[in-house]
């Protein structure tokens, strides 16, 4: 299984061909918009997604290669990267 991630800096709708070339399973894209805001071929492109943010323009989307379905658990908590350390802004 191939998953992605990128920062696509926004207009992911304009780099569709771009992202297609690199055949993921799964997709997450920070900073890209909410395809239900666009023309239907970004729709039809992205299927079954994940779309959070609070502008339209610049939020992270979940997308799942194909007919491949993709849901969001009702999960509410922290979580932590072993071998990453937090930095506290008060230690600058």
């Amino acid at each position: 299984m191939k998953i992605l991630t990128w920062n696509c800096n926004g207009a992911l709708r304009k780099k569709l061909p771009d992202i297609d070339a690199l055949n993921a399973d799964i997709l997450v894209i920070q900073e890209c918009d909410d395809p239900q805001f666009y023309k239907q071929d970004y729709l039809d492109w992205a299927g079954d997604y994940l779309w959070i943010g609070t502008n339209r323009n610049k939020g992270i989307g979940v997308f799942p290669k194909n007919e491949n379905r993709v849901s969001a658990l009702p999960w509410h908590g922290g979580f932590a990267i072993i071998g990453l350390s937090q930095i506290h802004p008060s230690a600058h």
